[in-house]
């Protein structure tokens, strides 16, 4: 055997025996006890035969090249099979380092501890989170838990929001505690938009219910100014009518008398050419002073019935769901009469509701005082909101 053809020999020989020796590494990786003895016998056997060739290399030429040729092969062989038959069967099973780097590669934080606080496994982000919130890496779950557990809930420097929760578990009658931390950065951006949209409509409600106490309070100042003209116009020329009936210049007492028994009336609210409050024309002149119109035509049930007040009490709900809700300007009450009664559709220009109309308070009960009517009530939300009502010939007085 030449010196060139020992060295090669040599050199396949250290080749099988670092395979070997990664053979084994992944023999214990899988926990596999028996295969990880074969891999350490064809290393040790490797390194006897590489030991011996390199103690007998001045004197190779008095070597017969065959054996050591093909006991050089044979092991080298041995070891690159073991470590190719382990490397493939690691990838097809789970071993701890496996479960490691899948929990290093979670979008969450994640670690399990020993009852005493030790963790027995944890990921990266875990350890970055502890590193942020307490200045060290996560050594003890117990002294980090306490860290965060009055405020699980933490916003980072960076932004970021983070929700900690610890759940006990049992495994194999030991405790254990998993502590596992989510990014809700998202959740608590939309949050804060919903609270702000909240303060909003609230806002809103109190300049709603604002307009409605200056409306009632405009109406009625401008009702008793009304009165106070006309009490003032009559009595005024019931005066000048007995002046000119005492001075003889004309009139009789008979005239005389019926002016002042008219605004006797008048006073004590009995005057006969009092005209009826229109309700329609305060809810116009309500809605006006909030910005919204309201059109009314077509043919309503007669008026002091049941229907017509319901009529009246179902604006007013449409009035206030336009301006709460959809932000419109503009209220449409479309009355017809039917076969067997009448039908009352209420539309209006607001934003189009995007399912299907919850009833609240106000609408539930409309709907409970018009079925008590013996009437129906219908809500459609597509392609834009519409509130009919529905009323028969035979419900029409108020009972």
């Amino acid at each position: 055997m030449t010196p060139l053809y020992a060295g090669l020999m040599c050199t396949l020989l250290l080749t099988g025996t670092v395979a070997g020796l990664f053979g084994c590494m992944s023999a214990v990786r899988c926990h596999r006890p028996f295969v990880f003895a074969i891999c350490l016998t064809i290393v040790s056997l490797d390194f006897a035969a590489l030991a011996m060739l390199l103690s007998r290399l001045p004197e190779s030429a008095a070597l017969s090249p065959a054996p050591w040729t093909a006991a050089a092969l044979l092991l080298t062989v041995l070891s690159l099979s073991s470590l190719l038959l382990l490397r493939c069967k690691s990838r097809r099973q789970l071993s701890p380092v496996s479960i490691k780097e899948s929990c290093d590669h979670l979008p969450s934080a994640l670690c399990f501890a020993w009852e005493n606080g030790l963790p027995c496994l944890k990921n990266l982000k875990m350890d970055e989170l502890s590193h942020l919130l307490t200045g060290e890496a996560l050594l003890n779950a117990n002294v980090f838990w306490k860290a965060i557990e009055s405020q699980p809930i933490v916003t980072l420097e960076n932004g970021q929001t983070w929700s900690f929760e610890r759940v006990q578990m049992e495994m194999a009658g030991k405790s254990i505690y998993q502590i596992t931390g989510t990014n809700i950065t998202e959740e608590a951006r939309l949050q804060r938009e919903v609270e702000k949209d909240n303060l909003r409509l609230k806002g809103m409600n109190r300049r709603l219910r604002q307009y409605g106490q200056d409306v009632q309070e405009a109406t009625r100042e401008k009702e008793i100014l009304r009165a106070k003209t006309r009490v003032h116009d009559q009595i005024g020329r019931a005066l000048l009518q007995t002046r000119q009936f005492l001075s003889g210049a004309q009139g009789d007492a008979e005239s005389v008398c019926a002016a002042w028994r008219q605004n006797v009336r008048l006073l004590l609210g009995k005057y006969a050419d009092e005209q009826p409050v229109d309700t329609f024309d305060q809810l116009a002149r309500a809605a006006r002073a909030i910005g919204v119109t309201i059109e009314r035509r077509g043919v309503f049930p007669a008026e002091d019935t049941e229907s017509a007040q319901l009529v009246e009490i179902a604006a007013h709900e449409c009035l206030t769901n336009l301006v709460r809700h959809a932000g419109g300007t503009r209220l449409e009450i479309i009355g017809g009469k039917t076969a067997s009664g009448w039908r009352v559709r209420y539309l209006n220009d607001g934003s189009t509701p995007d399912g299907p109309i919850v009833e609240g308070s106000g609408l539930t009960a409309l709907r409970a005082r018009v079925e008590a009517a013996g009437g129906a009530m219908e809500i459609a939300h597509a392609p834009r909101f519409e509130l009919t009502l529905t009323f028969f010939e035979g419900r029409q007085g108020i009972p």
